[in-house]
């Protein structure tokens, strides 16, 4: 870990912020590099629910996540406001050990476009039927990908 490092280990990061299996780390600021000592906690097996906004992953951290085999219960993902590119959703969209995801979100991330058509296409989500891209832009797996704007 560098010096700048905030969590010394995992239970710090734990520490108040698990309900059941809703793990809540909003506004926390981790980094990729913090990130870490969740991906390798046992205890990432018993999470469904994970709540990542507004944090510091990137698209190092989402390399990361999607190589972690204890996420393989995440039903709900929230990574709005982490610096993540097209990039990372391409990486994303490849995530071999998200198979239970049903709902993403993406909001306030500096995405383009060929990140979204990754995961319209992505062949390892396959329980993913709902993501935010934006404020408004949610998109929905009926019969195939829509993209239904919301008032």
């Amino acid at each position: 870990m560098s010096q700048e490092t905030r969590f010394e280990n995992v239970d710090m990061i734990f520490e108040g912020r698990l309900r059941g299996n809703q793990l809540m780390l909003s506004g926390k600021g981790l980094t990729a590099e913090e990130a870490r000592l969740l991906w390798e906690s046992p205890r990432m097996k018993e999470v469904s629910w994970l709540d990542l906004d507004d944090n510091q992953l990137g698209d190092e951290g989402i390399q990361d996540l999607v190589n972690c085999p204890l996420l393989e219960n995440i039903q709900y993902l929230n990574l709005n406001k982490n610096s993540i590119s097209d990039q990372g959703l391409e990486i994303l969209a490849k995530a071999k050990f998200l198979g239970k995801l049903k709902r993403l979100h993406l909001k306030d991330n500096p995405i383009a476009g060929a990140g979204v058509v990754a995961l319209f296409s992505s062949e390892t989500l396959e329980s993913l039927s709902t993501f935010q891209i934006n404020d408004g832009w949610t998109c929905k797996k009926r019969e195939g990908w829509r993209y239904k704007p919301q008032a």
